[in-house]
């Protein structure tokens, strides 16, 4: 009863049986007064004969009205074949035959084409749905069928809609995703290449036996730092890769961010130390922040690495936490070389170097620092002048 295109043709047949009823009792209703009215008149005329001729037996003839007794009329001739009455009663029971099995033929035609109909309709429906399938195969440009009547084929329809457009996006996000995947296979290609080209360099110096022992120690020194950048690089790319394809799920909780702080700080301590960089945190309290304890250390690694590469020897970086009803904020300053306007723009892309970067940078740690910081609902913002220092403001927003 839920399929609006079955429930139709019901109402077609019950409209159809409802009118053959009520014209069948009207039929036989007015047959039953023509007939009532037709003995009536017979038995007016008979009575009204036999009270002329005998005035006397009036009363006994109209009580013989009442009686059921039967008078043979065949002694006069008189018999069921030749009553012009019955014959007239046989007469309408024949027309009410026929009528009736003209009706019935009707009221079979009336149906035929309903039925007839429904079925034209319900074709062209189906040759609808399967038309717009073929174009969704064959990945022909197709439009919306979208239909919003009531009935199994408007759902189907919007259904085959639904699963078109769902199709025509995960086209277009592979077309993205090959057109990524290239370009990302292409810049990695990119950095590979000049410490593959530094190592092949060290490697054929090497190899002459012209080199004394200090030189060779020399050397080998360049092609370990080599090795190191190498495995820095595909360790961040492998991170990189699956924070952007959504395979890393972070595990978000409470956690110190004076503690995230601090632990992001000690791998970096040393080279700190060795630009003899003044390093402070500035807090007011110990605020609790909604995020993964892992990477958001990632994230903030990062960029105080990036402080520290573009600070100069005895420079500071100074960290501040603050917090308000709305979000906690973790502020990351440096009195190093700034950023360029033209720079600044572009200070997240992927692969991205300004002239001010570092020859060592290979520009994906404060991308990957955004993804992190994105993924967990927060915002990282940063403002900087060619000159007077850089400072990155990340907001983490509170969740009630």
């Amino acid at each position: 009863m839920k399929n609006k295109e079955f429930l139709s043709l019901y109402k077609s047949f019950f409209i159809v049986l409802v009118i053959f009823i009520v014209v069948s009792f009207i039929y036989i209703f007015t047959l039953r007064i023509e007939i009532n009215n037709y003995g009536y008149h017979i038995t007016s005329n008979i009575v009204g004969n036999l009270v002329d001729n005998h005035p006397e037996l009036e009363e006994e003839i109209i009580k013989s009205l009442d009686k059921k007794n039967s008078f043979n009329l065949e002694k006069y001739g008189i018999t069921k074949d030749n009553l012009t009455g019955l014959k007239i009663y046989k007469e309408t029971t024949s027309n009410i035959v026929i009528v009736f099995l003209i009706f019935l033929f009707g009221c079979f035609l009336v149906i035929t084409i309903i039925y007839f109909c429904y079925l034209v309709r319900f074709y062209k429906n189906l040759k609808e749905v399967s038309n717009y399938i073929k174009d969704v195969l064959c990945n022909r440009c197709v439009s919306k069928i979208e239909d919003y009547d009531e009935g199994i084929f408007s759902i189907l329809k919007n259904d085959i809609s639904k699963i078109a457009i769902e199709l025509v996006l995960s086209k277009d996000n592979l077309e993205k995703d090959k057109k990524y995947l290239e370009e990302t296979l292409s810049d990695i290609s990119h950095q590979l290449k000049t410490p593959l080209t530094s190592m092949y360099m060290i490697n054929d110096i090497l190899d002459s036996d012209s080199l004394n022992d200090s030189k060779k120690h020399e050397f080998l020194e360049r092609n370990r730092k080599q090795l190191e950048r190498i495995e820095w690089l595909v360790t961040s790319l492998l991170k990189l890769s699956k924070l952007e394809s959504g395979t890393v799920k972070l595990k978000l909780e409470n956690v110190s961010i004076l503690k995230v702080v601090e632990d992001s700080f000690l791998p970096l301590k040393i080279p700190y130390e060795l630009k003899q960089q003044e390093f402070s945190i500035e807090v007011v309290n110990d605020f609790l922040v909604l995020c993964d304890y892992n990477w958001t250390r990632e994230a903030l690694i990062n960029i105080l690495k990036n402080a520290h590469e573009h600070t100069p020897e005895s420079g500071k970086i100074i960290v501040r936490i603050d917090s308000n009803p709305i979000y906690t904020e973790v502020i990351i300053s440096d009195n190093g070389c700034g950023i360029s306007d033209k720079d600044i723009r572009h200070i997240f892309e992927r692969f991205y170097r300004g002239k001010s970067g570092s020859k060592d940078s290979v520009g994906i740690g404060l991308n990957m620092a955004k993804n992190i910081i994105e993924r967990e609902n927060g915002v990282i913002e940063v403002t900087s002048k060619s000159g007077k220092g850089t400072t990155f403001t990340i907001k983490f927003y509170k969740v009630k």
